[in-house]
C-alpha cells in the first residue's frame, strides 16, 4: 500500500510538471496566433488602402482626361498632388519598415527567451531592456502610422524621425544580445 501511495505521488508530480509544459505551449501557441491575426489584419488594412488608392488615382484621371479646358490646370495641379502622395517611394520605405518591424518582434521574443534561461543579475537587466525595446517599439510603430497618412514635407519629417528612431532601437537590440556574448 505505501509503496502504491509512493508511486501515485511520483506519477502526480510528472503529471503535473508535463501539464505545466503543455500550458505553457498552448500559450505559446495562442500568442503566436494572435500576433499572426494581427498581422492578418494590418495586411488587410494595407490592401484597402492600396486598392482606395488605385481608385482614387482611376478616378482622378478620368476628370483630368474629361476636364474642360478652365478647369484643366486646377485638375493637373490636383492629379499631381495626388501623384506625390501615392508615391513609390513612401510605399516602399512603408513596406521595408514594416518588415523592420517584423524582425525586431522576432528578436525581443529571442531576447525574452534567453533571459528565461539567463542567471538573475543578467535576467533584472534584460527584462528592464525588453520592456524598453517593447515601448520604443510601440512609439516608432505610432510614427509609422503617422507616416502612411502623410505628405509632402510632413512625410519627409517623419521619415527622418523614424529613421533616427529605429537606428536607436538598433543600438538597443544589440546592447540586450550583448549580454549573451559575454
Amino acid at each position: 500500500m505505501k509503496e502504491r501511495k509512493e508511486y501515485e505521488l511520483k506519477a502526480e508530480i510528472i503529471v503535473k510538471q508535463i501539464k505545466a509544459k503543455i500550458y505553457d505551449l498552448e500559450s505559446k501557441a495562442l500568442e503566436a496566433k494572435l500576433k499572426t491575426q494581427s498581422s492578418l489584419n494590418e495586411l488587410e488594412a494595407n490592401l484597402k488602402s492600396l486598392k482606395n488608392q488605385r481608385e482614387t488615382l482611376d478616378t482622378k484621371f478620368d476628370e483630368l482626361k474629361n476636364a474642360e479646358q478652365e478647369k484643366w490646370g486646377n485638375m493637373v495641379t490636383e492629379f499631381e498632388g495626388l501623384l506625390k502622395n501615392i508615391s513609390s517611394n513612401k510605399q516602399d520605405f512603408y513596406e521595408k519598415a514594416e518588415h523592420w518591424f517584423l524582425d525586431l518582434s522576432e528578436k525581443i521574443e529571442i531576447l525574452e527567451e534567453k533571459a528565461k534561461d539567463a542567471n538573475e543579475n543578467i535576467k533584472q537587466g534584460l527584462h528592464e531592456q525588453i520592456d524598453n525595446l517593447k515601448e520604443q517599439k510601440k512609439h516608432l510603430y505610432e510614427k509609422l502610422r503617422l507616416l502612411k497618412d502623410s505628405q509632402g514635407d510632413t512625410w519627409n519629417n517623419v521619415k527622418l524621425s523614424l529613421d533616427e528612431g529605429i537606428i536607436k532601437i538598433k543600438d538597443s537590440v544589440n546592447k540586450a544580445f550583448d549580454h549573451f556574448k559575454k
